[in-house]
């Protein structure tokens, strides 16, 4: 998923790609041409806002341009697939969020992570319900009596985890909540704001999350289990607080392919931390109610391994 400099000589077959030995390339000669950025979600959402932020930084790091490739669809899944077909060189970067490998052991079909070289994690992130001010309901608990009766529209974020953390929440207590799909925040913001959607989930930071500061939408409850306390908002319960057995566990991240030269990961890992660590940086993600967090790659690695039993436990549940 990494592009790098280096006289790799890439040959007709995807076996000979693997067997083929690169030429050792020295790191400060490392990148010598525009890197990239594959996000799994749309453009607007935090995942793409983050990284361009990132990005920026990361440019003046590493001396090249750093570019923002969209490419969402299956809970940043595809995004994931399409960076594994590139060569392991070092000039392409994946978000990899702890969302993949959630969506993908749901599915069965769990992330092989050691085909990947995780760079580290940047940021966990609260899921927040909203309701828009037409709905007839303005909290949490007033959802759930309302959906034991009648139909809720709601839209998700692009957050499958999320959207399945409300399904099994609706099994659970017996509601009516049909689940309609967006491929970012931006998008789901967009749905609630504009009426076409009774409730929706998208992280802090979002244009949903500002419309509820200023009053424009109602907060009903976080999906995560930090609440929003440190937003000056500690009565707004969480999930689990409200008798959910399934909650979600949202955190941001990169990784490049397997393979990358160490040394060449090695100086991405650097210039991706001083990044998430400048104070630019963490002033312009604090500005729009976002945490950044340096996250280590051991760490942020465990993390990703951990999500594919909350998928599998999940998805036993739901479907019961």
């Amino acid at each position: 998923m990494i592009n790098r400099r280096g006289t790799l000589l890439l040959l007709g077959t995807t076996a000979m790609i693997a067997t083929a030995t690169p030429k050792a390339v020295p790191a400060q000669d490392f990148p010598d041409k525009r890197l990239s950025i594959v996000v799994g979600f749309g453009a607007g959402g935090m995942t793409d806002v983050t990284s361009r932020m990132l990005g920026r930084h990361m440019e003046k790091a590493l001396g090249v341009t750093v570019i923002i490739e969209n490419k969402p669809g299956v809970g940043g899944t595809l995004a994931i697939n399409s960076a594994g077909q590139l060569p392991a060189d070092g000039h392409t970067l994946v978000s990899f969020p702890a969302e993949v490998p959630f969506t993908n052991a749901y599915h069965g079909k769990p992330f092989n992570l050691d085909e990947w070289a995780v760079l580290g994690g940047y940021m966990p992130q609260e899921r927040v319900v909203f309701a828009a001010k037409i709905a007839p309901f303005s909290t949490f608990q007033e959802m759930v009596e309302y959906a034991k009766k009648s139909p809720v529209t709601f839209g998700d974020a692009g957050s499958f985890w999320s959207a399945r953390v409300i399904e099994a929440y609706a099994k659970k207590h017996g509601l009516q909540i049909a689940v309609v799909s967006h491929r970012s925040g931006q998008e789901a913001s967009m749905a609630i704001m504009g009426g076409h959607v009774m409730a929706a989930e998208t992280g802090t930071g979002t244009p949903a999350w500002a419309a509820a500061k200023s009053g424009e939408l109602n907060i009903l409850a976080t999906l995560t289990p930090g609440g929003l306390a440190a937003f000056g908002m500690p009565n707004v319960p969480t999930l689990e607080q409200l008798g959910a057995d399934y909650i979600a566990r949202v955190f941001y991240g990169y990784a490049v392919r397997a393979g990358t030269p160490h040394d060449r990961v090695e100086k991405l890992r650097a210039a991706f931390k001083q990044a998430v660590e400048d104070s630019e940086v963490q002033k312009q993600m604090k500005a729009i109610d976002l945490t950044p967090m340096w996250i280590d790659p051991t760490t942020y690695e465990a993390t990703l391994r951990k999500v594919s039993d909350d998928a599998k436990n999940l998805r036993e549940y739901l479907k019961k």
